[in-house]
């Protein structure tokens, strides 16, 4: 079976991997700093949306209260028979909402007390962080298997860039 060489393109030595690496850095900071003017740009028109439409969005509030309560005034006139109407410019009613409870901070521990405690929610999920400790046997018993990988990792040395750019300078 042949061996497999990957190609390493232009790197020959551990002295090109470095340049690359320095390379590297240079590139991400200039991704951040590009990322960085775009979010400020991003959030300087956000603003300017947000006060160019704030009027409006206040007569939207004023203007669907309003309709609200000529609805609910005539609610026994319009309402008695249907839940909505449609319009020529939309459609206005009522909608009968999911049922809900509430409870207060006292509501499990009188549960517990009243012994309804087949009405409590217990979630029961497998700690893997434990599952570690055990040995392979058991865990092959169980249907588990521990993994563990040995990934490659390119760490850059930003603050190197940095001094050597000062350092040129």
């Amino acid at each position: 079976m042949a061996r497999y060489k990957p190609t390493t393109g232009e790197l020959e030595s551990l002295a090109d991997v470095d340049k690359a690496l320095k390379e590297l850095c240079a590139l991400e900071a200039e991704i951040e700093r590009i990322d960085a003017e775009a979010d400020k740009q991003i959030a300087a028109i956000k603003a300017k949306a947000a006060e160019a439409g704030k009027g409006l969005r206040e007569r939207v509030k004023e203007v669907s209260a309003t309709i609200k309560a000529f609805c609910d005034y005539h609610k026994g006139e319009y309402f008695k028979d249907k839940k909505s109407l449609d319009l020529a410019f939309g459609t206005i009613g009522y909608r009968l909402t999911p049922p809900s409870v509430s409870i207060t901070k006292q509501t499990l521990p009188l549960m517990k007390q009243l012994g309804l405690v087949g009405y409590i929610r217990v979630k029961e999920e497998v700690d893997k962080e434990v599952l570690l400790s055990l040995d392979d046997e058991t865990l092959a018993q169980i249907e588990a298997v521990k993994k563990q990988k040995n990934e490659f990792f390119i760490q850059p040395k930003r603050e190197q860039v940095n001094k050597d750019l000062l350092a040129s300078a």
